[in-house]
């Protein structure tokens, strides 16, 4: 499985989480504590928000620990608000195109997890995606045709219905197709302003996904002092980090966070 992280709050430069934390996500590409897969070498990508509307994107297929490149830009960009991603491939090619995030206009998503039997339900899931959305589609992955489904489903207006609604349509794919494997969900997706993060699974064993308030370099203060919400926790200071349970969402804003319960 993968590794990502979100954070919102005041500016900080991409490398404050990235690299400079206990447990940081380049860490986790190496040796992650929270997952079946402890490293997590299938490329990695970052997008961040600044003063444009849409968002910075980097990605490539090197791992996250070993890209110099990743390293300087994280050094001088700085951003209040970014989706960090170390991917841990699960049957689908190691491509530039098949990292996270994935970008739609102003939008952005990324996932941990997967479509049990993907390749037997590819074909009647990526019918879910509606013709605007689906020139879009560059990769091979689950996650991406997740993130393609829900925008074709509403999630720019809606963003808990339309993901619900496309757990419910992929789930029923599934049960078509005889899926002898689980579809399990931890994601994260964002507008540059908000952030909205799943946890989901089909038989109630998600990857696993915490929010919290690592320490940075900012000294400013924000209305909402959770910052981040990720895979697992970036340090050891567990006062500071909670678990998100299973079949349960989060929504972040500048004014706090509110968990929702994701039925399906």
């Amino acid at each position: 499985m993968c590794r990502w992280v979100a954070y919102a709050g005041s500016e900080i430069y991409l490398e404050d989480l990235i690299f400079h934390q206990e447990h940081s996500i380049v860490k986790q590409s190496l040796a992650a504590t929270q997952s079946t897969w402890v490293t997590n070498g299938d490329g990695f990508g970052v997008a961040w928000y600044s003063h444009r509307k849409t968002p910075g994107l980097f990605k490539d297929i090197l791992p996250a620990w070993n890209d110099s490149n990743l390293r300087s830009l994280a050094a001088h960009i700085q951003t209040k608000l970014f989706f960090a991603h170390v991917r841990a491939a699960t049957g689908t090619s190691v491509s530039r195109s098949n990292c996270h995030p994935f970008v739609w206009e102003n939008w952005t998503f990324m996932h941990n997890g997967k479509i049990g039997n993907w390749h037997s339900c590819r074909k009647d899931i990526e019918d879910l995606i509606d013709h605007t959305h689906y020139p879009h589609r560059e990769g091979t992955t689950d996650s991406e045709a997740l993130f393609l489904t829900a925008l074709s489903k509403g999630l720019t207006s809606n963003p808990i219905k339309a993901m619900q609604d496309t757990f419910h349509d992929v789930l029923k794919i599934m049960q078509i197709h005889q899926s002898t494997e689980p579809l399990r969900v931890s994601c994260a997706l964002t507008n540059g302003k908000e952030i909205w993060a799943f946890r989901f699974s089909s038989d109630d064993q998600s990857p696993s996904m915490y929010f919290g308030s690592p320490h940075t370099r900012s000294q400013a203060h924000t209305s909402n002092p959770i910052n981040t919400i990720a895979s697992e926790p970036s340090d050891s200071q567990a006062s500071h980090w909670f678990k998100v349970e299973e079949r349960t969402g989060l929504h972040w804003t500048e004014n706090g966070l509110e968990h929702f319960s994701i039925s399906v």
